[in-house]
C-alpha cells in the first residue's frame, strides 16, 4: 500500500511516498481503507523527534492521529461492525498511523462515521472532538458555570467551547485581540488573553493555547480548577492556590460516539481550513505550523 514515510527525524523533507505491507488486523482489530487523515499539531512535534526518548518511532514511521474511512477487513471476534461501514479513527502514536491508504487498529478506537458527515469531516473531528470534551468534563463544571477557554478559536479550544453551551454552561473565549469579534461569535463573550488579568474573575478555566498559560491561570480565583491540555509555566501555580489537572487525549469510542452525534445535529462545528492530497504531506505540516486557523485534512 502507498504510505507517507518519514525517514529519519528533521524537517518535512525527511518524508516520501512509498510502498509498504498492507496490514491485516488480528483479534478485536479492523483493517480501514483511509479516505482522509489530518494533520495535528503533535505530528510535527513526533517528526521533529523532540518526542524520540518518549515515543521512539521506527522509522520509516507512518505519521497520523484522526482518520476517517472504510472499513475493509475485520480480525477474529469483531462484532457491532462490519466490512463497508463507514468509521473514524484514532491512531496511536506508534508508527504505523493514519497518512497511508490502510491502517488497523482496535475496534475500541474507532466509531461509525454518520451519514450526514464526510470523511473529511470525520477525520477532521477525532482528537479535537476528545480533547475538547475530556478537558471539560474534567472541570466538572454544570449548567449555568461560567467557564474561560485559552486558544478559544483553535480545534479542540472550538470543541470545549461548543460542548460547554451544549450543557448549559456559559463558556468566554481567550482570544487574540484581533479576533475578539469571532470570539464573541462563537462562545457569546470574549476577552484578550494576551493581557494578563487585572483580577482573578473565574473559577474554571480550560487552557488550550501553550503560550498564554501563565496568562490563564492568573485569571482563575483561589481555588478555582483548571484542565490544561498544554505545559503549565513553572511558578505560575504559587502556592498551589489552584487546581490544575494535566490532560491528555485518551481514546474512547463511547466518547468518540458522542463527539460525531453532536457534530451530525450541528452543534460541533471545527472548520477545515486546508485540504491536501497525501503527497502533499509536507505542505500540509507546514500550514499547521504557521498557524492554520482550522483543521488541515489530507485526502487519500
Amino acid at each position: 500500500m502507498k504510505a507517507a514515510l518519514l525517514k529519519s527525524y528533521g524537517d518535512v523533507d525527511q518524508f516520501e511516498i512509498g510502498d509498504i505491507p498492507t496490514p491485516t488486523p488480528g483479534p478485536g482489530e479492523i483493517l480501514i481503507k483511509i479516505e482522509a487523515s489530518a494533520v495535528n499539531p503533535f505530528d510535527l512535534i513526533l517528526r521533529q523527534g523532540f518526542m524520540a526518548k518518549f515515543i521512539p518511532l521506527p522509522l520509516p514511521a507512518v505519521l497520523g492521529g484522526d482518520a476517517a474511512g472504510t472499513i475493509s477487513a475485520l480480525g477474529d471476534g469483531v462484532t457491532g461492525l462490519a466490512v463497508g461501514d463507514r468509521v473514524v479513527a484514532d491512531f496511536a502514536a506508534n508508527g504505523k498511523g493514519a497518512h497511508a491508504e490502510y491502517g488497523v487498529l482496535p475496534t475500541t478506537s474507532a466509531a461509525k462515521l454518520p451519514a450526514g458527515l464526510s470523511f473529511e469531516e470525520g477525520a477532521s473531528l477525532v482528537k479535537a472532538g476528545l480533547t475538547g470534551r475530556q478537558a471539560v468534563e474534567a472541570l466538572d463544571v454544570k449548567a449555568g458555570d461560567r467557564v474561560l477557554v485559552s486558544g478559544g478559536l483553535g480545534t479542540v479550544g472550538r470543541s470545549a467551547i461548543q460542548y460547554l453551551k451544549q450543557i448549559g454552561a456559559k463558556p468566554v473565549a481567550g482570544v487574540r485581540p484581533e479576533r475578539l469579534s469571532e470570539g464573541r461569535e462563537l462562545a457569546g463573550e470574549a476577552l484578550d488573553i494576551t493581557l494578563p488579568a487585572a483580577s482573578p474573575d473565574f473559577a474554571y478555566a480550560i487552557s488550550a493555547a501553550g503560550p498564554v498559560a501563565g496568562n490563564l491561570i492568573g485569571h482563575v480565583r483561589d481555588g478555582g480548577t483548571v484542565a490544561s491540555i498544554v505545559p503549565v509555566p513553572e511558578g505560575a501555580n504559587a502556592g498551589d492556590r489552584l487546581t490544575i489537572h494535566e490532560l491528555f487525549h485518551r481514546t474512547d469510542a463511547a466518547t468518540l460516539d458522542a463527539v460525531l452525534d453532536a457534530a451530525v445535529r450541528g452543534l460541533l462545528v471545527i472548520p477545515i481550513s486546508h485540504s491536501f492530497t497525501l503527497e502533499e504531506i509536507g505542505a500540509a505540516q507546514n500550514a499547521v505550523a504557521a498557524g492554520a486557523p482550522g483543521k488541515v485534512v489530507l485526502k487519500h
